[in-house]
């Protein structure tokens, strides 16, 4: 009888008749979370502590990978290509949410938030079209309160033991006097510092609206609460001051001329005390949330006027690419993710007792005796939850949360708010500006380059080679015709027309 059992068993199996352990199947959501590239030992730890919440909710559980910025375009398209299961990622950042969403990476959301995001629909309002693509839903931003300007971040223990003042706001020229001032009470540490690979944003000094394109390929609006002409940054005077400061400050020491090739992240730099800081997004969530990578307080000041752009919206959006498993799970945890402050917590800032401890209401700071060169967890880059849920680490005060408030209401809206260019016309010259901007700016952006002018003149060339100008024209006629068609509605509300 036993062999008999094990005989219908496998014939069974063969013809796939043998019935689930269970009615339903657990899932697992397989979701990247966007860091400096650190080994966190504890993500396991924070896995399971979020898995016993959801899994009575959700029947799923989730699984964390960790991304390096530097490795974040090419890990996750490599993943894509190959089929790999990956269920939500973070479009923006390094990795353009409309071209994603032109080339087929990113599955169409609208049924499925429909059906599994109710609060999502709630909380983000009309800030979820920022992720339309030819009127298709393909993401949804990860934060809500996306009011951004540049700003410099910098080691406020040793600004304190120098004696060293950084205005709030500050310029760019003020802070090469700081790093004159620092080069020489201690020579041996650098004002800033470029990154190994991780190159600076233009827009950290440059107020401008960059169309959600990160390496600037489909133009950019100089001032964008005050015009809406479309121009190459390339070839702006602003973009050649930039660079030929980057390579002023190698020459005077005030940053180190192998920051491209050094194998030393920012960040890293900066928390081994050999660089003062660094230029990075402004907004009172900045200074919170990287604190959490270094042994002593840091502060934030900001370079830029605030804006309210769709861009800024389109930097951190929640997408869930063609390769998911369980896209369905994958939208019901992000309407869980926003409104349970709990499993927000616990993504964006580990376990109170191990990775943090409470100070004041809201606010947290390192435990007692903890290596901060080596945490067990940190989330860097990605946006977990409603950030007026989660607690922030100091220099955060239980003011945060209306600085937060204020800071967004205050911003000044972008002319273009609201509007997504579409690529798709412009496909094949999107990716040979991307290629060329890839090859040339790294080097121009760390101050390599001994003539700039030169390598400019020759950048510009290859950029305009590869089509750049017709990017721009097209995007041009888009958002012109976008403008029109906002006026006429407006003007018919207004009118009652």
């Amino acid at each position: 009888m036993k062999k008999i059992g094990c005989l219908l068993a496998a014939f069974c199996l063969v013809l796939g008749f043998l019935p689930p352990v269970s009615a339903e199947t657990e899932d697992v959501i397989i979701i990247e979370t966007v860091t400096f590239g650190a080994e966190y030992t504890d993500i396991p730890v924070v896995e399971e502590a979020v898995n016993k919440i959801i899994f009575p909710l959700l029947n799923a559980k989730i699984k964390l990978l960790n991304v390096d910025i530097r490795r974040h375009e090419s890990q996750i398209n490599k993943m894509i290509t190959n089929g790999e299961q990956i269920d939500l990622i973070m479009a923006g950042l390094t990795l353009p949410m409309t071209q994603m969403a032109l080339e087929g990476k990113l599955l169409p959301l609208d049924d499925l938030v429909a059906a599994h995001g109710e609060h999502l629909l709630s909380f983000l309002g009309g800030q979820i079209d920022a992720g339309r693509v030819n009127g298709e839903l393909y993401a949804i931003p990860a934060d809500a309160y996306t009011a951004k300007s540049g700003g410099f971040i910098y080691n406020r223990e040793m600004a304190d033991s120098l004696g060293i003042q950084v205005p709030n706001p500050v310029s760019c020229d003020q802070l090469e006097q700081i790093f004159s001032v620092l080069h020489e009470k201690l020579p041996g540490v650098y004002g800033t510092v470029f990154g190994n690979g991780e190159t600076f944003n233009p827009q950290h000094d440059i107020c401008l609206e960059g169309y959600g394109n990160t390496l600037f390929a489909y133009g950019v609006t100089f001032d964008p609460f005050k015009s809406t002409k479309i121009e190459n940054l390339f070839e702006s005077p602003a973009f050649r001051d930039y660079i030929h400061r980057h390579r002023e400050w190698v020459e005077k020491g005030y940053a180190p001329n192998h920051s491209l090739t050094s194998g030393i992240r920012s960040n890293e730099y900066i928390a081994h005390r050999q660089v003062f800081g660094m230029t990075t997004n402004y907004s009172p969530i900045e200074g919170p949330i990287q604190q959490g990578n270094y042994p002593f307080p840091i502060s934030i000041v900001q370079i830029t006027p605030a804006v309210n752009s769709t861009s800024s919206l389109q930097e951190r959006m929640w997408g869930i690419p063609v390769t998911s498993r369980c896209p369905e799970k994958a939208v019901a945890f992000l309407d869980l993710l926003y409104s349970n402050a709990q499993v927000a917590n616990l993504l964006s800032n580990g376990i109170e007792g191990i990775h943090y401890r409470q100070v004041e209401p809201g606010v947290i700071t390192n435990v007692v005796n903890a290596d901060q060169s080596a945490p067990g967890y940190a989330s860097i880059f990605s946006r977990f939850g409603d950030q007026m849920q989660v607690q922030h680490w100091q220099p955060a005060t239980p003011d945060f949360y209306n600085e937060l408030s204020a800071f967004n209401t205050q911003a000044q809206n972008s002319l273009s708010l609201g509007y997504v260019f579409n690529g798709e016309s412009v496909s094949s010259e999107i990716a040979a500006v991307n290629s060329v901007v890839s090859l040339y700016l790294p080097a121009l952006e760390c101050g390599m380059l001994s003539d700039v002018d030169a390598a400019l003149a020759t950048f510009i060339q290859e950029v305009k080679n590869a089509g750049i100008d017709r990017i721009i024209e097209e995007n041009q006629r888009q958002l012109d015709a976008w403008l029109q068609e906002k006026g006429h509605n407006e003007t018919a509300i207004n009118t009652g027309e």
